[in-house]
């Protein structure tokens, strides 16, 4: 299986590093003095990425913990349509703020706005895997193949930061105990099915908690 290849993730973290390096006007400043999250769940996803993004400088894991955002924004409107989870984060990432004007000066306050509305992504929570063999290995990887192809596309170079090499490490062990005979087993037969499932795994993480505790824990669960 090739990984999600999130290249709009890497175009839209350039975007707000950019926006983030550009000093505020005063009359901004005075503007973002008291900042808000919108009552709108997609807008406030998307304002708490870009908080996030910022509040990391970019890096790469910060990178990680911040598309719980989007994640639980795109699992929101795929109830009905769950298949089609990872075309709605990359049309999220697409978006922009509602708070473009002020976002270098707005992300700071915003981050315990966005901890206090999504409990879920703080790191001090307890990772729960599901219990299911298959259904655990499912998920990480396609947890891990998603975060392996924003690090792939032009983040870093070729994967081969520390987070990059963990990635890449984590997928091949995944990739292993995910033989052909165990999707044969569940029922996923062609590459459009295992697709599907690849699809409906991703969406189901967010609700397990901060996205790199989540790693950690497929780590330890892979061996």
């Amino acid at each position: 299986m090739k990984p999600f290849v999130s290249r709009a993730v890497a175009a839209l973290i350039g975007a707000a590093m950019a926006l983030g390096a550009v000093p505020a006007s005063p009359a901004r400043a005075q503007v973002a003095a008291t900042p808000a999250l919108p009552a709108d769940a997609q807008a406030a996803g998307i304002m708490c990425f870009y908080a996030a993004v910022l509040a990391g400088r970019g890096q790469t894991e910060a990178v990680a913990e911040a598309t719980w955002f989007l994640f639980d924004a795109a699992r929101r409107v795929t109830a009905d349509t769950p298949e089609t989870f990872v075309e709605k984060v990359e049309e999220l990432v697409g978006l922009t703020p509602p708070n473009l004007e002020t976002l270098a000066t707005d992300a700071p306050q915003l981050l315990p706005l966005c901890a206090a509305r999504y409990p879920l992504i703080s790191s001090k929570r307890t990772i729960t895997l599901p219990a299911d063999p298959f259904t655990r290995d499912m998920q990480c990887y396609a947890l891990t193949g998603y975060m392996a192809g924003v690090v792939e596309s032009e983040l870093e170079d070729a994967g081969e930061s520390p987070f990059g090499k963990r990635m890449t490490a984590l997928a091949d062990r995944l990739s292993a105990r995910l033989t052909p005979e165990r999707y044969i087993e569940k029922g996923h037969k062609d590459e459009a099915s295992i697709q599907r499932l690849f699809a409906l795994s991703l969406r189901d993480v967010s609700p397990v908690g901060n996205l790199m505790s989540i790693l950690t824990a497929c780590e330890a669960a892979a061996g």
